[in-house]
């Protein structure tokens, strides 16, 4: 497979983030039939189930946890923007022949923005679960409330699951066909 063809797979990759979810978070909840979850894609959150975010942000109420509005997430304007730049960028690669290094500082820079993503994830995780309201309903000494990055973790009577969903795969998908694409081309330099 050409270096071309790879970093067009990992364009492809990325451009299937305007429609796969990165993430799914769900809560298992006594209470409710089925799982209550919800889809973070790149530029909203979406319902896994019906009326999935009003009732987290009701049970959130509970213990203190501040309520999710999208709307408030100034990442749902720029993570569409950071990755339209990646995709024209990848592009740029492959149509106008650019250096090795080219696709090197690509791949880096496209390694480097996912794990600046993850971290931020993590800071909004943190920040839902420990900035707890003093007056909640709820109040469980010591115990915070904040979701892991990837697993399940039990909080009081429920568990809340968190797991990358198709997105994610998409990027790392392109990740890994970013750097073969790169290897390529200097397998390609070192034939001519």
């Amino acid at each position: 497979m050409s270096a071309r063809l790879f970093i067009i797979l990992s364009v492809i990759g990325l451009g299937a983030l305007f429609v796969l979810p990165l993430w799914k978070i769900s809560l298992v909840v006594p209470q409710y039939p089925q799982d209550i979850s919800i889809y973070l894609h790149i530029n909203k959150i979406e319902d896994g189930s019906k009326k999935a975010l009003m009732i987290m942000n009701v049970l959130n109420h509970n213990v203190g946890m501040k309520e999710i509005k999208p709307e408030e997430f100034s990442e749902f304007a720029i993570f569409p923007i950071v990755v339209a730049g990646f995709i024209i960028s990848g592009l740029s690669l492959v149509f106008l022949s650019l250096p090795r290094w080219a696709t090197g500082a690509w791949v880096i820079l496209l390694l480097t923005a996912s794990a600046v993503a993850m971290f931020d994830f993590y800071l909004w995780l943190y920040d839902f679960g420990h900035n707890l309201d003093p007056e909640a309903a709820l109040k469980i000494e010591g115990q915070s409330f904040q979701p892991p990055i990837i697993g399940v973790r039990k909080v009081v009577n429920l568990e809340v699951h968190s797991f990358p969903s198709w997105g994610a795969l998409a990027v790392l998908g392109s990740l890994i066909a970013g750097a073969f694409g790169w290897i390529k081309q200097k397998q390609n330099e070192q034939h001519t």
